[in-house]
């Protein structure tokens, strides 16, 4: 876990390598900037700015929860994804005094300006992907994180939670979350979904 630019990050270099599309030999110093930016920007709306602080705040005590440890590991997919998707045309271009390059290695080929953007919106929606995998983790394990107060609106649990009454009912739901789901065990899921 790292503290660069001033902020405490949440996901370690292990972590970002193992849930983006990251090589082992990229410099993750040319990623740091972007997970410090997609950190408040795609996390902290999603968490809320307590229970960001509350893990930020573990992270860098290095005393985490069984809880935090397991919130960790499904904020993990969403921040590493989507600081990839920030930083792909850094990766690809660098910035030089003189002009602006095309990133080349004698073993490999650049794929074209086509193929990146495809790349980049296919990545995107990954990233989309993970984040309601997050959200829905976090609506079916609500009692185990007090502090969650989410700031976006796509946060809404009832988009997820089938109600009495609901037509619109997410079948995929109990594949992601199974009952006694490590990590959110002391949790009441009764309060929060209709079992099938």
């Amino acid at each position: 876990m790292s503290k660069r630019l001033g902020e405490v990050l949440i996901i370690s270099e292990e972590l970002l390598k193992l849930y983006s599309p990251l090589s082992k030999n990229v410099d993750v110093d040319k990623i740091y900037p972007f997970l410090h930016l997609a950190q408040p920007y795609f996390i902290e709306p999603i968490l809320g700015t307590a229970l960001l602080q509350e893990l930020q705040t573990q992270v860098e005590s290095g005393e985490i929860t069984e809880e935090n440890k397991a919130l960790i590991l499904k904020v993990a997919p969403v921040l590493a994804n989507y600081a990839c998707y920030l930083a792909m045309r850094s990766l690809t271009y660098s910035v030089t005094d003189k002009s602006i390059t095309l990133e080349k290695s004698e073993n490999s080929q650049p794929i074209s300006e086509k193929e990146l953007g495809e790349y980049i919106l296919s990545l995107k929606t990954l990233c989309e992907m993970h984040k309601e995998v997050l959200i829905k983790y976090l609506c079916r394990c609500a009692l185990t994180y007090p502090l969650w107060r989410p700031q976006s609106d796509e946060c809404n649990c009832e988009k997820y939670i089938p109600t009495d009454g609901s037509a619109d009912v997410d079948r995929a739901f109990t594949v992601y979350f199974p009952n006694k789901k490590k990590g959110c065990d002391k949790c009441d899921r009764d309060v929060f979904i209709k079992k099938y």
